[in-house]
C-alpha cells in the first residue's frame, strides 16, 4: 500500500500543471547533445528537438494549465529558422502572445556580459487569433541599461519605432510562420498574393569542394593558359581543355557586380573533385551528390548572393561563365528581363524587409531568397542594366580584376599633364560614378517599393554610404599606381597593349615582343624575326628581377625604374613634380615606401598570395628584390645571386673600405661619427649579405621548380627562407 501510494505520489508531481511556468532554459544545440538526449528530443520533442532551449518552450507548454501563463527568455532562433517551423505553427494556433521583446546581444551585462541573441515572451495557454500583441525590438540598442532605457521609453510612448502592436496569428499566412511581428499589413499580403521567387526561378547552392585549398584558386595565381572564362555549358567545358574556371564564392558586400576572383579546378568536368567526394563519402558514408550539387545550372547566368553577409545584403549579375558555390548561391535566370527584375528586386530596399522575416543572423540561406514574393517591374531593367555595367566598370578599374585594362591614371580623358591633375579628373569621375549609382538605386528603390505597395513604409532614398563603389584615395591610388608601373616591369602589363600580357608560367621577354611587338591588325610586323617593340618609350625588365635596395646599388633599382616609368608615362619635365606628388600622398619618401610599404600593400590587394614575391635577406634588407612568379624559372634563384648578390658583396666591401678613407680625411667630429655609422650598417648588411648568399647558393642548386596549380601558398613555401613575410603566406590557415 505504501508503494502505491509514492507511485502515486510521483505521477502527481510529474502530471503536476501550473497557473505560471517562468524559467529562462539552458542553451545546447543538438549538435552537442549526448547520444542518449539526441535519442529522448527525437522521440519527445519532435518540433523543438534542434535545441535544447527551444524543447524547453515545448515542455512549457505541456505544463501551463489551460489560461495559464508562460514566460520565458530564450535563445530567438526558434523564431525564424526552417527546422522550428512546427514549433511555431504549434504555438500560434494554440497560444495567445500577450507580449514579445526581442532583446538582441548583451542584454545581460551585469551577470557576465553574454553576447547570445535572446527574446523574452509571455503567452496565454488560450488561442486568441484575433488579439493583438504588444511587441518590441531592442536589438539596435547597445547593452544593458541602453536597452532598459528604451523599453521603458517604448512604453512610454509605443508609438516609437521599435514598438509594434501586431496579430501574431496573422502570421501563419507566412510561408514557415516566422515570427516576424514588425511586418506591415501589406507586407505579408505580399506573400498571399504574388508567387514566391522560387515560383519563377531556379534557386541553387551549388559546389562544396570539401577541400578548399586543394581545389580553388585566386585567378591571378594561375596560368592564364589554363584559364577558360567565358564557358558556355559544361559540354565546353570538357572540350576546352583547361583547367580552371571562374567560382562565385561570396565576397565583400558589393552590389551588381564584381567579387570575381576564384576559379576552381573543373578540368574534365570536375573529374578530380568528384572523384575526391566520392572516396571521401564512400570512406565516412553519406551522398557525394550533396556536395557537387551539379544539376546541370553551372556556367549558366543568373543573380548571386553571399551565403554570410557582413553589410548590406547584396547580389551581383553573375555569369554566363561561373560555376556557383555553397557560399556564393545563386538564381538561375537566362532570361535577361527575369535577371534584371530579380537583381532589382534583390538590391532594393524591399528585399531585407522581407529576408529580415526568415533570418535574423549574418547567413542568408537558399530558403530565404526562395520564399520572397516576386513582383514583376519591366521598367526597372533600364535603371539595372545601367548599374550594373557601372559597378562593372568600376570593378575593371582594379588590376585584381581579370578584365583590368589599364591604370585609369594613364587612360585616355583621365590622364592629365602631372599625376596630381590625372588624380583630380580620376577623382571627378568616381565621385560623378557614386552621384549617379545613387540616382539609379533610388530609382529602382522608388519602383519596387511602388510595386508591393509599401510607399510611406520605406524610403527610396539610398545613403552615398551605402554605395559599393571605389572611392578616389590619394594613398591609395598611388600605390595602386606603382603597383601599375611594377607590372610594366615585369611584362605583366605594356603601355603598348591592354591587359595582360605574361601571365603564364615561365614566361620570358621573348614572349613579351611576340605578344606586344604585333601591328594595329594584329600581324608580326617582320615574320620570322622577333617583333619590334610597339612602344619602346618603357621596355620591360629582362628577367624579371628587379632590386629593392636602400641605395641605387643597380642600374635597374626600383627607383630608378620608376622614375624611367614616369619619363614615359608623363614626361622628363613634370618628374620632379610626380615624384613630389607621390611621395606626399604615401607619406613617405619613395625609397623608403618601396623598401618597407610596398610589399605589405602588395599583400593586402592580392590577398596574401602574391604574384611578385619579395627575395629578402633578413632585418638588415642588405638584399631585397622582387621576382615576377610568372617568369620565375629553376633558374633563377641562380640568376638572383650572380648577378646580384655576389655583385653586392663586392660593392659593399668596395663602399666599406672607401668610407675608412674618409674618416681619415675627415676634420669634422659630426662628420666622422656619421661615417662610422655609414660603416657600420654596412658591416652588418654584409654579414647578413654573406648568410644570404649561402642559403641562395643551397636552394640554387637544388634547381627548385614551381607549379602554378599548386598555388602561392605552396610555391612560396619551397623558397621559405629566401621571402619575406614567408609565415603570413603559407604558414597560415586557409581563409
Amino acid at each position: 500500500h505504501l508503494k502505491v501510494l509514492r507511485v502515486l505520489e510521483q505521477a502527481e508531481a510529474l502530471t503536476q500543471r501550473y497557473h505560471v511556468v517562468v524559467a529562462n532554459p539552458p542553451y545546447m544545440g543538438s549538435g552537442a547533445f549526448a547520444p542518449l538526449l539526441k535519442q529522448f528530443a527525437a522521440k519527445e520533442f519532435k518540433n523543438s528537438k534542434s535545441d535544447l532551449g527551444t524543447m524547453f518552450i515545448e515542455r512549457a507548454a505541456k505544463l501551463v494549465q489551460p489560461s495559464g501563463i508562460i514566460g520565458l527568455i530564450t535563445m530567438h532562433s526558434w523564431m525564424f529558422l526552417g527546422s522550428f517551423a512546427k514549433l511555431r505553427h504549434e504555438l500560434l494556433n494554440r497560444f495567445y502572445f500577450s507580449s514579445l521583446a526581442m532583446l538582441g546581444a548583451r542584454a545581460f551585462d551585469s551577470i557576465g556580459g553574454e553576447v547570445v541573441q535572446t527574446v523574452a515572451f509571455s503567452v496565454f495557454n488560450r488561442a486568441a487569433p484575433s488579439k493583438a500583441s504588444i511587441c518590441f525590438d531592442l536589438t539596435d540598442f547597445k547593452g544593458e541599461a541602453a536597452k532598459e532605457e528604451a523599453f521603458f521609453e517604448l512604453l512610454r510612448v509605443p508609438t516609437q519605432r521599435g514598438s509594434y502592436i501586431s496579430s501574431l496569428s496573422s502570421l501563419l499566412k507566412l510561408p514557415g510562420h516566422p515570427l516576424a511581428f514588425w511586418l506591415s499589413e501589406r507586407s505579408k499580403e505580399s506573400f498571399e498574393h504574388l508567387p514566391a521567387i522560387a515560383e519563377a526561378a531556379s534557386v541553387e547552392v551549388g559546389l562544396q569542394t570539401s577541400d578548399k585549398a586543394r581545389f580553388l584558386r585566386y585567378w591571378y595565381e594561375v596560368s592564364s593558359a589554363k584559364l577558360m572564362l567565358l564557358c558556355s555549358d559544361d559540354e565546353q567545358a570538357r572540350r576546352c581543355a583547361k583547367k580552371w574556371f571562374p567560382l562565385e564564392k561570396g565576397g565583400a558586400s558589393r552590389k551588381w557586380a564584381g567579387n570575381a576572383d576564384y576559379v576552381v579546378n573543373w578540368e574534365n568536368g570536375g573529374k578530380e573533385i568528384k572523384e575526391f567526394v566520392a572516396d571521401r563519402y564512400a570512406y565516412l558514408g553519406g551522398n557525394p551528390d550533396y556536395v557537387v550539387k551539379d544539376r546541370g545550372h553551372f556556367f549558366k547566368p543568373g543573380v548571386s548572393w553571399n551565403k554570410i553577409n557582413s553589410g548590406l545584403f547584396s547580389t551581383r549579375d553573375n555569369g554566363p561563365g561561373f560555376i556557383f558555390s555553397d557560399a556564393g548561391m545563386k538564381v538561375i535566370a537566362v532570361d535577361s528581363v527575369l535577371r534584371a527584375n530579380l537583381l532589382g528586386l534583390l538590391n532594393s530596399v524591399v528585399a531585407p524587409n522581407f529576408l529580415q522575416a526568415f533570418s535574423q543572423t549574418l547567413n542568408c540561406e537558399k530558403g530565404n531568397i526562395e520564399r520572397v514574393p516576386f513582383a514583376t517591374v519591366p521598367s526597372a531593367a533600364q535603371f539595372v542594366s545601367q548599374a550594373v555595367e557601372l559597378a562593372r566598370a568600376d570593378w575593371d578599374n582594379f588590376e585584381t580584376s581579370w578584365d583590368f585594362r589599364d591604370q585609369p591614371l594613364l587612360r585616355p580623358g583621365l590622364k592629365g599633364a602631372t599625376l596630381e591633375a590625372s588624380l583630380r579628373n580620376w577623382e571627378a569621375q568616381s565621385t560623378a560614378a557614386i552621384r549617379r549609382m545613387q540616382e539609379l538605386e533610388t530609382e529602382n528603390n522608388r519602383l519596387f517599393i511602388a510595386a508591393y505597395g509599401l510607399d510611406g513604409e520605406l524610403q527610396p532614398e539610398v545613403p552615398e554610404e551605402q554605395i559599393t563603389l571605389a572611392r578616389a584615395d590619394a594613398r591609395r591610388d598611388m600605390a595602386a599606381f606603382l603597383s601599375y608601373a611594377v607590372g610594366c616591369m615585369m611584362g605583366r602589363y605594356s603601355l603598348a597593349r591592354p591587359g595582360l600580357v605574361l601571365a603564364d608560367a615561365g614566361s620570358t621577354i621573348d614572349d613579351y615582343w611576340r605578344i606586344v611587338g604585333k601591328d594595329e591588325v594584329g600581324s608580326i610586323k617582320d615574320e620570322g624575326k622577333p617583333a619590334a617593340p610597339a612602344d619602346p618609350s618603357f621596355i620591360p625588365d629582362a628577367d624579371g628581377i628587379i632590386p629593392v635596395l636602400d641605395s641605387e646599388w643597380f642600374e635597374d633599382d626600383i627607383v630608378a625604374r620608376t622614375k624611367e616609368f614616369l619619363c614615359a608615362t608623363f614626361g622628363e619635365a613634370t618628374l620632379g613634380e610626380n615624384i613630389e606628388f607621390i611621395e606626399k600622398s604615401l607619406g613617405k619618401e619613395l625609397r623608403s615606401y618601396f623598401l618597407s610599404e610596398f610589399y605589405k600593400d602588395h599583400l593586402q590587394t592580392y590577398k596574401n598570395r602574391p604574384i611578385y614575391w619579395l627575395f629578402s635577406s633578413g632585418k638588415e634588407k642588405a638584399f631585397q628584390c622582387l621576382v615576377y612568379l610568372h617568369r620565375y624559372t629553376p633558374a633563377t634563384l641562380a640568376r638572383i645571386r650572380t648577378e646580384y648578390v655576389i655583385p653586392l658583396q663586392g660593392k659593399l666591401a668596395a663602399r666599406i673600405g672607401h668610407i675608412e678613407e674618409e674618416k681619415t680625411h675627415a676634420t669634422a667630429t659630426s662628420q666622422r661619427k656619421k661615417l662610422q655609422t655609414e660603416q657600420d650598417k654596412l658591416r652588418k648588411q654584409q654579414a647578413e649579405l654573406l648568410k644570404y648568399d649561402e642559403q641562395l647558393r643551397h636552394h640554387a642548386d637544388l634547381k627548385i621548380a614551381l607549379d602554378l596549380d599548386d598555388g602561392v601558398k605552396v610555391n612560396y613555401a619551397k623558397l621559405g627562407p629566401l621571402v619575406a613575410e614567408a609565415k603570413k603566406i603559407y604558414g597560415t590557415k586557409e581563409d
